[in-house]
């Protein structure tokens, strides 16, 4: 790579992630398809879910589907993302990068060409387990087609690591060869993007500082004193000057504001029509600062001078409908139109939690989305602290969204997510890997009851997580086949059934087992070998159920299969 300052960006980012034994060719696709989708979907997501790369791989080496702000990993996702809200808001990513300093004619016509076969009825080419289930998504997105706010939307990004001139022998024919894809009038708009060097470091840049806006807030009033709290303000705030706190460098929406509001844009509801209704409207737009429960922001530092306030590293906690149609009509605001805003800075984690469970309390929302701030969410980061001082490999549960991006000591694969450790604890020990394609938030709906409830060991969310944690980086390292990436949580059961097996989930035999399982995964060399034994067994079932691995991932015949394999063998090992 010829940009030495971009070549710096992939090694900083191979660092985060602890992917030092992968090509530079590998580690510029992960790091591609991480900035790329990071842009588009600010929230947490594995990287390596949006991978595509190998063989069969159609001509793609990044994608992501989101529905509903959700970036769906199955078919079944999207049914329950439909029956949970009413409705679908599809949002289509794909992604292919060289790094190669050149913008192949070629190469673009390839990837071109492997988007329109997606889209097809039929595959015009073969494809590998990971792009059948791109597909299998596909197909179940548009079965609901009747639940579409508008057509999906599709974008396309061409990556190297060169300089675009914007030649016309690339995107003349780029735009001949689209015309097909066009006519079946898929989607409300289909984009080709080329991003270059200066492009990417810039898209980089951006995720990863701190983001500082200036806003002047002529009504005001200081809040009184309060323990833990620096200050704070109510305040109305122009609405033109609010959009532009919403805004990039780009002049798009800033998602990555939205972390910590408990709710994604719900799109089009009743709620959301009324303040559509009012932002069309001139003069009921003019009383929105009365029509309008407002924002509420966060910040971890606020300067002031004058009217003036400086916001460092904020964050929107409560008002995601709001901020979204007023940027969506922003060209509709006038001068006269106030936005109600209430700023906090404080860095009191209790008092943000606080903050959040009240200001979204009015309406109903889903249990996911005050879960991690429960008690028992609490004593297992503690739990995950405390053993991080000790372990080879340490590793830190995210109570809450971001909350180590910017400790430097903590690096970005170490971080395990709610709904990764949701899912870990079902497949490890609720015995349920095949459900793990489901949307987390159903998870916690259907296992209420056997998840985080009090009096469970720690040490079995602990270790599931770990063993997660040390799989997941086996495949990222290709030191585990990548045909069985998609089978990933029935090859934690096995593990975990190896060596843990009826435990219950407390007692000294239980907490026994599971430091034997820590033991393991802290001896990569022995834990691959334990992988490909299970590999092995998942293969026997394969063929003796004549199932896919895209299939077999969500089916529970497959699972019993498994597990009744694995017992058998351990029996044998004990005669």
């Amino acid at each position: 790579m010829k940009d030495t300052i971009l070549a710096s960006y992939v090694h900083n980012f191979s660092d985060q992630y602890d992917l030092g034994e992968l090509t530079a060719d590998q580690q510029f696709e992960h790091f591609i398809n991480y900035s790329v989708i990071s842009k588009q979907y600010p929230r947490n997501f594995e990287f390596e879910d949006a991978s595509l790369g190998g063989g069969d791989d159609i001509g793609l080496d990044g994608a992501a589907i989101v529905v509903n702000g959700i970036f769906v990993t199955s078919p079944e996702q999207v049914t329950e993302l439909a029956k949970r809200n009413g409705y679908l808001d599809v949002n289509f990513y794909l992604i292919q990068s060289k790094s190669s300093s050149k913008f192949s004619g070629e190469q673009v016509a390839t990837f071109v060409f492997g988007v329109k076969s997606l889209f097809d009825e039929k595959s015009s080419m073969p494809e590998n387990a990971l792009v059948k289930n791109l597909r299998a998504i596909k197909k179940r997105i548009f079965e609901l087609s009747i639940q579409f706010i508008s057509l999906p939307t599709l974008n396309m990004y061409f990556v190297t690591t060169g300089k675009w001139e914007d030649p016309d022998a690339i995107t003349g024919r780029a735009n001949r060869d689209l015309v097909e894809l066009k006519q079946k009038k898929l989607f409300a708009s289909l984009d080709l993007h080329f991003l270059d060097a200066d492009k990417i470091k810039e898209m980089f840049r951006e995720l990863q500082r701190r983001v500082v806006k200036e806003v002047k807030l002529e009504y005001q009033t200081a809040l009184p004193d309060m323990d833990g709290v620096t200050r704070s303000f109510l305040g109305a705030l122009p609405a033109k000057d609010f959009v532009k706190l919403l805004t990039d460098d780009e002049g798009n929406l800033q998602k990555s504001l939205f972390y910590d509001n408990v709710r994604d844009f719900q799109g089009k509801n009743r709620v959301n029509d009324e303040i559509y209704k009012t932002l069309v409207d001139p003069v009921r737009q003019n009383r929105l600062a009365l029509l309008n429960n407002g924002v509420t922001l966060i910040a971890k530092q606020i300067e002031q001078i004058g009217n003036k306030l400086k916001l460092s590293d904020f964050q929107i906690v409560n008002g995601c409908q709001t901020s979204n149609l007023i940027f969506e009509h922003r060209e509709k605001l006038s001068s006269g139109t106030f936005v109600p805003i209430k700023i906090i800075e404080t860095n009191d984690q209790d008092i943000i939690t606080d903050v959040i469970e009240a200001t979204n309390s009015q309406t109903e929302v889903k249990r996911e989305a005050f879960e991690s701030l429960r008690p028992f969410h609490k004593d297992l980061e503690e739990y995950y602290n405390a053993r991080s001082k000790t372990e080879k490999f340490p590793i830190f549960y995210e109570r809450r969204s971001k909350q180590y991006q910017h400790l430097p000591s903590i690096k970005a694969h170490q971080v395990i997510s709610l709904s990764i450790q949701i899912k870990t604890f079902v497949s490890a020990f609720l015995k349920q890997p095949h459900s793990t394609h489901r949307y987390y938030g159903e998870l916690l709906e259907s296992y209420n009851g056997k998840l985080f409830v009090d009096g469970h060991a720690a040490i079995g969310y602990y270790v599931s997580a770990v063993l997660y944690h040390q799989i997941n980086h086996l495949f990222e390292l290709r030191k585990i086949d990548g045909k069985y990436r998609v089978l990933k949580f029935q090859i934690i059961l096995a593990v975990s059934e190896m060596f843990v097996g009826l435990a219950a989930f407390k007692g000294k035999d239980f907490e026994k087992k599971c430091e034997d399982l820590i033991a393991l995964c802290n001896d990569r060399a022995n834990l691959l070998a334990a992988i490909k034994m299970c590999c092995g067994i998942i293969d026997a079932g394969l063929t003796s159920s004549k199932l896919a691995p895209h299939i077999a991932v969500r089916s529970k015949d497959f699972t019993n299969l498994m597990i009744h394999a694995v017992r058998k063998g351990l029996m044998k090992k004990a005669a």
